[in-house]
């Protein structure tokens, strides 16, 4: 793995870190649907923009050689963007399909994602557009993730 990557994705773990930090207090005390309108709406937008501009411009341009090692780094911080979506939305999930113990069981089980406790909450609950949601965000994370790899190292 490059030097970019190391260091770009060691910020980019940190800053997840933090933000998934200051979200578990503020779901606890003002509430799964406070969080989802003042936190989670601003990160599906902001993971919106971000494939936006990934399709759109990054893409493209990393048709040129020369910018390849700059297209594939913001490909890689992008997936940042998409984890902290998916792990957010896995969290209120969880927590409203089965109450904070699990959520925070999900946090302490898995080294601090809920995510395979929300797939499994949904697909007991039958909440298959919330499964399928997930199952999406989860492949684009890891999958934009790879991309972003795979074309900073063809530069």
């Amino acid at each position: 793995m490059g030097d970019r990557f190391k260091s770009v994705g060691g910020y980019a773990v940190v800053a997840v870190f933090l933000v998934g930090l200051f979200a578990i207090p503020v779901i606890f005390l003002l509430g799964v649907t406070w969080a989802s309108k003042h936190l989670l709406q601003p990160l599906i937008m902001a993971g919106w923009i971000a494939l936006a501009i990934d399709v759109l411009v990054l893409l493209p341009l990393s048709i040129f050689k020369r910018l390849r090692g700059f297209t594939g780094v913001a490909i890689f911080i992008s997936s940042y963007i998409f984890g902290l979506v998916t792990w957010l939305l896995s969290f209120t999930i969880t927590y409203i399909l089965w109450g904070s113990r699990a959520a925070v069981l999900g946090v302490l089980l898995f080294g601090g994602t809920v995510v395979p406790f929300a797939i499994l909450a949904t697909l007991f609950n039958g909440r298959w557009y919330e499964l399928v949601t997930l199952l999406i965000l989860f492949t684009l994370t890891w999958g934009v993730r790879f991309l972003g790899f795979v074309i900073e190292e063809s530069r």
